[in-house]
């Protein structure tokens, strides 16, 4: 009797194990992201300055290759916005006496634009759009992080007057995908 008892016990547990993941009961299971903590003051500037050089390089790069109305449209907003997100940049890194970053792009957003720069029409048209999607979902959770916990009061400042915008880009971008 304890040796069926036990054979049962030995066969039913691999089926239990498969089934539990698929009880209502149980939260799903998702990859979310945790929570970004605040960069140091020279990464969060290295990195500000190369995500604010990109919108605007892929953002000109996009007026003079799209079609497309609002692919324009949105390209001229980060043109726009990022060239005034730029000079208040500037300044506030002046104004916190602190060394302002290299004025170019990290390995990873020149392949981006390079890639960017090989394709034509509604391929251009996508991937622009995901690039900036990309850029301001990472953006957005940067400056996010630096606004609550960064260790310098003058750019902690400017993180948060400068994610509204941000927000609105991500917003705008989304609505586009």
């Amino acid at each position: 009797m304890l040796r069926t008892v036990l054979l049962f016990a030995a066969s039913i547990v691999p089926f239990l194990a498969m089934a539990s993941g698929s009880f209502a009961a149980d939260p799903p299971k998702t990859a979310a992201a945790p929570p970004m903590s605040a960069p140091s003051t020279s990464t969060f500037l290295t990195n500000a300055a190369v995500a604010n050089l990109f919108e605007i390089e892929s953002s000109k790069l996009a007026l003079s290759k799209t079609k497309t109305e609002k692919v324009k449209s949105f390209a001229n907003e980060m043109v726009t916005d990022h060239t005034a997100a730029g000079e208040k940049f500037k300044q506030a890194v002046a104004d916190a006496k602190l060394t302002p970053p290299a004025e170019k792009l990290d390995a990873k957003h020149q392949a981006i634009l390079d890639d960017l720069k090989k394709k034509e029409g509604t391929a251009f048209d996508k991937a622009y759009i995901d690039a900036q999607y990309q850029g301001h979902v990472e953006a957005v959770a940067m400056f996010e992080a630096y606004a609550k916990d960064g260790d310098n009061a003058r750019m902690k400042r400017l993180a948060g007057d400068l994610l509204p915008t941000l927000k609105k880009h991500l917003d705008h971008v989304s609505a586009m995908r």
